[in-house]
């Protein structure tokens, strides 16, 4: 057994700096427990930067050619020329002198012959510009450049959804626009979208959601909505949370967001995976049934759209304030700044959760800084006001208890954990490999280090740790901790370790990725309904579905902020710089982690020959930590 005391012998003096430079703020979004400040080694890497870099030039000729181009890619590169020449010559660009060096360097080759193939020049100008700035460019450095690129952008409602695929004349219009109407796409994303995490089973509806039988069986055919509770074929989605929230009207128009139960079922007797999929039975748009009919496949046409439509939208809401942000962002956050204040660098802890809370800070408070501030993309974006979007995230994380966030756990308290009721369910499959995977490695890991629960409960550093990371004056993590907030046994201690890791890694690549899939194409996931649910109580007509749609300028501004959020890949999970861990004990039970990771690709990959297409818990395609 390693000597944890030893390991444990860094000079007391140098946690008192650690927590002077760590400090708790309460009040960036209240009550909620985040960095004060960030420290300067918290900053983003070069590599960071660099893959934002790229990203962003795609993000900027794609608009270029959206809002200002030929939309031929014979003339893309002379689009790109003469509006960087426009951007010279307006004096969009006031930066300092070693940004403005960089922008001379482009300059020849933009007069002369314009830009290279790649656009290569154009990465190194953003990453110039980021390694100034930062992401505040976001409101500050490219400002006018912005205000430029987006002055000639279409806008307003659309007469056909044709006008949404002209927002993406160089990313290539997503599969999703395809089939996003089908009830088949929108009952899976229900187990495979962006927000996988919303379905409970139930055995009856009860007042507040009164499905007939008749309902119940003009789209199931021979079989009974009692059967089906009892059987374990029933599936609600309630967005009842949202219930009482303001709407929003920022920029410049009227916003809804909905609160509404959606219904799903598995058809009885099931014996193939076709037939195994889920289907949608009924949607309800609030919460009243008094208010609220109930709409069915067999409504008319645009009326079963339309309620389908309210369900995304809510959905969307409840991901980005609550699944996304909430309970992975700002989750994990607080253990960054308690693990940096109490574990010595050389703490066994300290050395396996550092790789894992790479870039988070950082992330965390450009976030709450920019993009969750007022004006920011969120309140131009989301359905509420910014308040209401800040205080849905701090309620949805409070009321996210961490002894009950265990994978596992969640699962069983949903109803979906079992295979035979609820046979296709490829988040649920797919995260279950990874959970296991990291926590036999956390296991491994720790086992070496603590032989039994006396060596948990005698590590000083380690319950330190553990009170101020459920500490009112500390990090605020709901029910962290056993039994006055210590950690009493290496049971627990592994569990604890296992969900931090997971969250930092696949279950932040479960929601965040499938933005640039799925939510880039407003259609498909709008981020705010335009029309209230109102409309429901008349002939609702192609114009009405279209109305409630966000219009082009929200669409395009949506498409860009989700682009960014699902295409930075950084890091991948397990992989760990070359002998990060010195201590060779670690190496056996590192490459068994490897290898647990690789048999995990494998049988996703083999999954996928035999479901649809569900790859964002490939391992390859985890990030190691949460960074974008």
């Amino acid at each position: 057994m390693t000597d944890l005391s030893q390991n444990n012998s860094t000079p007391v003096d140098k946690l008192k700096l650690a927590r002077q430079e760590y400090q708790y703020s309460y009040t960036h979004i209240p009550p909620i427990a985040m960095v004060d400040k960030l420290p300067s080694n918290e900053n983003f890497s070069t590599g960071w930067l660099r893959l934002l870099a790229k990203e962003l030039k795609v993000v900027f000729i794609n608009t270029l050619i959206a809002n200002r181009g030929n939309r031929g890619s014979e003339n893309v590169r002379d689009d790109v020329r003469l509006f960087f020449l426009e951007v010279l010559a307006k004096g969009a660009l006031s930066f300092n002198l070693g940004v403005t060096a960089r922008v001379l360097q482009i300059i020849p080759n933009l007069l002369l012959k314009g830009t290279s193939k790649d656009f290569s020049e154009i990465d190194e100008l953003f990453f110039s510009i980021l390694k100034e700035s930062g992401l505040s460019i976001f409101q500050d450095s490219l400002s006018r450049v912005k205000s430029l690129l987006y002055e000639k952008r279409p806008t307003g409602h659309v007469s056909s959804l044709n006008d949404y695929q002209k927002l993406f004349p160089e990313m290539g219009i997503p599969k999703i626009a395809d089939n996003f109407s089908t009830d088949e796409q929108f009952a899976y994303m229900r187990v495979a979208g962006y927000n996988p995490v919303m379905i409970e089973r139930v055995n009856k509806l009860g007042d507040r959601f009164p499905v007939t039988e008749a309902q119940y069986q003009e789209i199931m055919g021979d079989d009974s909505l009692t059967a089906a509770g009892e059987e374990g074929r029933l599936y609600l989605a309630d967005y009842g949370i949202l219930e009482g929230a303001v709407n929003g009207t920022f920029p410049s128009q009227q916003k809804y967001i909905y609160a509404p139960l959606a219904l799903f079922a598995i058809p009885k007797n099931s014996d193939n995976d076709e037939s195994s999929l889920m289907r949608p039975v009924a949607i309800q748009c609030g919460q009243n049934p008094q208010d609220n009919p109930i709409y069915t496949p067999k409504s008319d046409k645009y009326a079963w759209l339309f309620a389908k439509t309210i369900v995304q939208i809510a959905d969307a809401n409840f991901h980005e304030a609550v699944t996304h942000l909430g309970r992975t962002h700002l989750l994990v956050g607080p253990f960054v700044v308690a693990t940096n204040r109490q574990l010595p660098d050389s703490h066994p802890l300290n050395i396996l959760l550092r790789p894992h809370f790479e870039g988070t800070l950082a992330i965390n408070d450009a976030a709450q800084r920019s993009l969750i501030a007022p004006g920011g993309g969120v309140d131009k974006l989301l359905a509420s006001t910014i308040d209401n979007s800040r205080v849905l995230a701090a309620v949805g994380l409070q009321s996210y208890g961490f002894n009950e966030a265990m994978l596992p756990k969640q699962l069983e308290k949903r109803g979906v954990y079992d295979t035979q009721k609820l046979p296709i369910y490829p988040y649920r499959d797919d995260a279950l490999l990874i959970w296991n995977a990291i926590h036999a490695w956390v296991s491994d890991y720790l086992s070496i280090y603590y032989k039994n629960d006396d060596s948990v409960q005698n590590d000083t550093y380690l319950q330190n740790w553990a009170i101020e990371a459920g500490a009112y004056d500390g990090g605020r993590v709901p029910d962290f901790g056993q039994e006055n907030g210590l950690i009493q046994t290496l049971d627990y201690l592994i569990d604890a370790i296992t969900l931090i890791i997971f969250t930092a890694s696949a279950q932040h690549a479960a929601v965040n990725f499938p933005q640039g899939d799925m939510m880039t194409y407003a259609p498909a996931v709008p981020l705010a309904g335009y029309q209230p649910a109102s409309v429901l109580e008349g002939k609702v007509t192609q114009e009405d579905y279209l109305n409630l749609l966000p219009p082009l300028e929200q669409a395009q501004e949506q498409l860009n902020l989700v682009y960014l959020l699902g295409s930075i890949y950084y890091k991948t999970l397990g992989d760990y710089s070359d002998n990060y861990f010195k201590d060779t004990l670690v190496k056996p039970a590192l490459q068994e982690f490897r290898n647990n990771l690789l048999e995990a690709e494998a049988t996703i990959h083999q999954r996928n020959q035999n479901r649809p297409n569900y790859e964002y818990l490939l391992p390859s395609k985890i990030p190691q930590s949460i960074n974008i």
